[in-house]
């Protein structure tokens, strides 16, 4: 799952939701570098990342992949699961998800505590490009998943799936439907073990 996922899935937990956008640019024991609603947020993330890519329909979509992208298709379906939910979002929440976006980032924004450089650069244009609005579009997922590429080079096979993703298209969102309700059982219940005494 990807930003707007996350946002989503931690809204329906009430969890912190910088907390749950941070977890990807922090590393070790969150609770030795924030207060406890934070490090919630950053461990409901971390959860989510390592049920989801424990699932057997994950592990069957990333077989579509060829040898060449497979090793960072992981990614690559982050990014389209955000582009799903961001498409069927009416499916999934009352509110518009333009709405949804202005609420999130004001709450995302009220965050002021230390943090880390890239979070802080990577929020500004996350919210400055709109990104979670443009994800509805399969050309915002080939630019995003272009770009990443060549900011990272280690990453250059992600250039290359976008035409993966487009050539399995009906079959990735079949599986997304399949895939998203079992995550966001999954991660309101291990909230749920968070809030327990």
């Amino acid at each position: 799952m990807n930003f707007l996922a996350h946002l989503h899935l931690a809204e329906q937990c009430q969890s912190h939701l910088a907390g749950n956008l941070l977890a990807d640019f922090v590393r070790g024991n969150p609770d030795q570098q924030f207060r406890q609603d934070v490090a919630d947020g950053i461990r409901l993330h971390r959860f989510i990342d390592s049920y989801i890519d424990a699932l057997p329909e994950v592990l069957e979509c990333r077989r579509l992949f060829d040898t060449d992208t497979r090793r960072v298709s992981g990614i690559a379906l982050d990014i389209t699961w955000d582009h799903f939910l961001a498409r069927h979002w009416t499916q999934f929440h009352p509110q518009p998800l333009t709405e949804f976006v202005r609420t999130a980032r004001r709450e995302v924004e009220q965050f002021s505590d230390p943090a880390p450089e890239q979070y802080l650069a990577t929020m500004a244009r996350m919210w400055q490009q709109n990104w979670l609005e443009q994800y509805k579009h399969v050309s915002t997922l080939e630019r995003a998943l272009q770009r990443m590429a060549l900011r990272r080079p280690r990453l250059n096979q992600l250039a290359a799936c976008p035409d993966v993703i487009l050539a399995h298209y009906p079959t990735l969102e079949q599986q997304f439907f399949v895939i998203y309700p079992q995550v966001s059982r999954a991660a309101r219940q291990f909230r749920q073990q968070q809030l327990q005494p």
